[in-house]
């Protein structure tokens, strides 16, 4: 998916970020849900107006609807990785 290639490429150097996961729907293959992870408030708002506005509009045309914006505080998280 181009936009999340493009969100991960322009956040990398935004000052507080701190990672994504790019979420595909299995019952539309045309939706997606990218979560971006964040130091604090201050750096989500400013990625907004900056990071993602400016990836917005690299693939406005290619997008069948408007992109919807949600803020989450995270209550708690675990990210592992097993050894193979």
């Amino acid at each position: 998916m181009e936009l999340d290639r493009i969100l991960n490429t322009l956040a990398q150097d935004a000052e507080g970020f701190r990672g994504y996961m790019s979420l595909f729907s299995h019952e539309d293959p045309d939706s997606a849900t990218i979560l971006t992870l964040w130091q604090d408030e201050e750096a989500l708002k400013k990625s907004e107006k900056d990071v993602f506005a400016r990836a917005i509009q690299k693939v406005q045309d290619s997008l069948e609807r408007a992109p919807r914006i949600e803020n989450y505080r995270v209550f708690s998280t675990e990210l592992f990785q097993r050894p193979q």
